[in-house]
């Protein structure tokens, strides 16, 4: 475990990653911890699951991963999302004091929400980068200007019921606010937020989750196999190996 520790504030950065997932099934609309295959929405709240339907944030790391949780997600795109807890649920389980490095999985509808509101950052940067006299490389610019944005916005991050053609379901909706300037705990979590993205790039790990890595690694792999070798069936390959 590897503590930040700005002022009076304390932030925790875990060995195993504190991993939540968005539930955005129209029963449920909430961010859950831990197993709840077999429970319902109210069960899982009794047994303490469930961490609200909202989070707000100091961002620490963004990624794009392509992930199979079968039947039901075969190499399908995430956003994995890295960040310090100011308020929600998932904050209230800390003395007001501190909180930990979280992060839970967006995709399809709340991976494209987000994608636009970064898409407005790096239209932003551009704009900028070409009235200071396109000095340097866009690209380096825009990035460094979107972690100039990361650091001094908390994100929210908040279930949004919407109707599709199976009914109602639920999607991430983000959104960002500057931060609250009579809550030190919020600048304190936005400096320690930029100290974790730095070591990040240090090659440190701590936004990490070596499962979700070889998840990650596995599903590419199987992307660059020829399409005949993906759909072989696995019977077909015992067969194949007996007669050999």
């Amino acid at each position: 475990m590897n503590i930040i520790t700005t002022d009076e504030f304390a932030f925790r950065i875990p060995e195993l990653p504190a991993r939540y997932r968005a539930n955005c099934s129209r029963e449920w609309g909430l961010f859950v911890t831990g197993d709840t295959k077999k429970l319902t929405c109210s069960q899982a709240e009794k047994a303490g699951l469930t961490r609200g339907n909202f989070v707000e944030m100091a961002l620490c790391w963004v990624s794009q991963k392509t992930l199979t949780f079968e039947p039901n997600y075969i190499n399908e795109d995430f956003t994995e999302i890295w960040g310090i807890p100011v308020a929600g649920e998932m904050k209230d389980a800390f003395n007001e004091k501190c909180s930990e490095l979280s992060t839970f999985l967006i995709h399809r509808q709340s991976k494209d929400k987000m994608a636009g509101l970064i898409e407005v950052f790096s239209r932003e940067a551009f704009n900028q980068w070409v009235a200071e006299g396109m000095k340097g490389d866009a690209n380096e610019y825009a990035i460094a200007k979107a972690a100039e944005v990361y650091f001094t916005k908390i994100f929210r991050f908040e279930m949004t019921l919407t109707e599709g053609s199976y009914g109602p379901y639920f999607f991430i909706q983000t959104t960002y606010r500057e931060p609250n300037p009579e809550r030190a705990f919020e600048l304190a979590a936005l400096q320690a937020a930029k100290e974790i993205y730095n070591a990040q790039n240090k090659g440190l790990g701590y936004c990490t989750d070596p499962r979700l890595e070889e998840n990650h690694a596995n599903s590419m792999a199987t992307l660059a196999m020829p399409e005949d070798v993906q759909l072989l069936p696995a019977k077909n390959n015992k067969a194949m190996k007996s007669k050999a």
